[in-house]
């Protein structure tokens, strides 16, 4: 009984000495493909009599932040961020906004204790809604049309495997301020499953992606380390 004591509070003292929790914010460029999109949304823009493109552009900016743990030599986490983005042509207008959220599970390498390697793995669930309207009603003279209105929504879960640098900008004894930066791959594993309007455009959240922010963190107690 008593060696199982003691072996659990050696336990509890590890995971405490080995334990760093950080969190932070970032932004994240998204390199989808816009091409299919803006053709789709050009083709109703010409429905509705007009004769401008769109132009939605690549990458996509996310804002976010993220928050997470280092429990021995594994880091566990998650992540949430939203972006939009808004294109006009002569008669219509639309806008796109997406929200995500994510679980990362990662495996750093630190030959410093002011720098790591981190390769890691994101899965998560993003969903977006196109909205697509007439700039201004009437655009004909003696028209009776309704005002020109589709919407295509969409979600996916995908995985994003990625490698993180991060090196600290300040460190103490308890706590740090770090700058990291992310490349990765978004790979849709379900999805996209579509509703409202149809055809619904031809587009994905699936491509390169490359992540920058800073980082808070708390730093395990030394006495501890093993």
């Amino acid at each position: 009984m008593r060696f199982t004591i003691r072996a659990g509070a050696v336990g509890v003292l590890f995971l405490v000495g080995t334990c760093l929790g950080y969190g932070g914010f970032e932004v994240t460029g998204s390199f989808v493909g816009v091409k299919e999109l803006n053709q789709t949304l050009t083709a109703l823009n010409q429905e509705w009599n007009g004769s401008g493109p769109f132009a939605h552009t690549s990458p996509l900016l996310w804002l976010g932040g993220h928050g997470g743990a280092q429990v021995g030599v594994v880091t566990f986490g998650g992540s949430g961020a939203i972006t939009a983005s808004a294109s006009h042509a002569d008669s219509l207008g639309s806008e796109l906004a997406a929200l995500r959220g994510s679980f990362e599970a990662g495996y750093p390498y630190a030959p410093t204790e002011w720098f790591w390697v981190r390769p890691c793995v994101d899965v998560g669930l993003a969903g977006w809604l196109i909205y697509v309207h007439s700039v201004e009603s009437g655009i004909l003279v003696g028209s009776s049309q309704p005002n020109f209105s589709r919407w295509f929504s969409a979600w996916t879960l995908g995985a994003a495997p990625g490698v993180e640098v991060m090196g600290r900008l300040s460190s103490s004894r308890e706590s740090f301020i770090g700058l990291f930066a992310k490349a990765g791959y978004f790979i849709p594993v379900a999805g996209p499953e579509w509703s409202g309007d149809i055809p619904p455009p031809k587009f994905s959240l699936s491509g390169f992606t490359l992540q920058v922010g800073l980082r808070f963190g708390k730093t395990p107690y030394r006495a501890f380390r093993i």
